[in-house]
């Protein structure tokens, strides 16, 4: 993917020097010290070798649904934007249904 069709993805271009130099390892690593510390990327690289690292995080693949169904994932943000609003409709409670059998 290049980073000319990706541009979309970079938020801003306020980038600042965190390092003036660091040199990779015999296995390609660097150490990017604290500012990086335990958080996962997706590494892009552009056609000049620059290397752009995009903060991403991990999602259990049972949730992958609601981001790839953009109907559903529409109507959870308009639930969730209800809810914290207080539009809320109070069902009772269901406790009568805690030992019910779920036939799957």
């Amino acid at each position: 993917m290049s980073l000319e069709h990706s541009s979309n993805m970079i938020e801003n271009q306020n980038f600042h020097i965190v390092k003036d130099t660091v040199i990779t390892d015999e296995k390609g690593r660097l150490n990017l010290g604290t500012v990086a510390k335990a958080k996962s990327y997706r590494v892009l690289i552009n056609d000049a070798g620059q290397i752009l690292l995009d903060p991403v995080v991990n999602i259990p693949e049972r949730e992958l649904w609601i981001w790839e169904n953009s109907v559903a994932r529409t109507s959870l943000e308009v639930g969730v934007k209800q809810a914290s609003s207080g539009e809320l409709h109070d069902l009772g409670s269901f406790t009568q249904y805690a030992d019910l059998e779920i036939d799957e």
